[in-house]
């Protein structure tokens, strides 16, 4: 969201939801899809945008088009999936499904897909600016294999970004980083997000079975890497960004 809406400080997000999406699984997809809309449809009360939705209606903040209402973000570079590709993603995310079952309910989540266009050299896209919204770049749809890590890739920060609508995870005026891959300016968060996909896909990967040679051992690195970045930016992070942190570390 932009900002305005209300995070929550005082209580603790691991022990509250069972741990995180796509690690722990345990993790309660229902209360933090319930805390995301509360916080919605507050910020939506201050922005004069109801629409006549109430408290009792507040799963309706949870679809991708009226989440999208909420945010004053740039113009998405996107236009329709052909029917092949969707297709291609239903498939995808069904072996996902199949592969790790406690992950079913984090693939249901509401999520508009679209091409991304233009792609710019970016094989996929997500964005806080673009709540529930994945861009998948044609070279997404090479192979079933490349599209379905650019899903879960993209799924796993559609389920952080609903956690940072309800909870801090970086202070104001945090330094902005570089990643292991060297993409520059991103934030402690941000790197705390490509922590996350990381230990997601290497989870997939040996789920399913099929990593191409050298993948697991690429994402340790990578992994490592951003860990090793969010130690030195401590300082930056919040109490509940440190402890999710110290649960990715746990991660083997």
């Amino acid at each position: 969201m932009n900002g305005t809406a209300p995070a929550i400080t005082c209580t603790d997000p691991l022990a509250d939801l069972g741990g995180l999406p796509f690690v722990d699984d345990g993790f309660r997809s229902r209360r933090l899809l319930a805390a995301a809309a509360a916080a919605r449809h507050v910020l939506a009360e201050r922005q004069g945008r109801t629409r006549g939705l109430s408290e009792r209606t507040l799963e309706g903040w949870l679809a991708p088009a009226r989440a999208l209402t909420l945010v004053d973000g740039p113009a998405m570079p996107a236009r329709p999936l052909t029917r092949i590709q969707r297709g291609q993603v239903a498939q995808a995310r069904a072996g996902l499904a199949a592969a790790v079952p406690a992950w079913r309910p984090l693939l249901d989540l509401p999520v508009r897909y679209a091409l991304l266009d233009p792609d710019g050299g970016a094989i996929s896209a997500s964005s806080k600016a673009w709540p529930q919204h994945v861009l998948l770049a044609r070279a997404a749809f090479d192979s079933p294999l490349e599209v379905r890590e650019q899903l879960l890739h993209e799924t796993a920060h559609q389920w952080l970004y609903l956690i940072e609508e309800v909870w801090r995870l970086q202070r104001p005026g945090a330094a902005r980083r570089t990643l292991p891959s060297g993409t520059a300016d991103r934030s402690p968060a941000e790197v705390l997000g490509a922590a996350h996909v990381a230990t997601a896909l290497t989870r997939m990967y040996r789920a399913c079975g099929d990593a191409p040679p050298g993948r697991l051992a690429h994402l340790a690195v990578y992994r490592a890497g951003c860990l090793d970045l969010l130690d030195r930016a401590a300082a930056d992070l919040t109490d509940i960004g440190r402890a999710f942190v110290r649960r990715l570390q746990e991660t083997a």
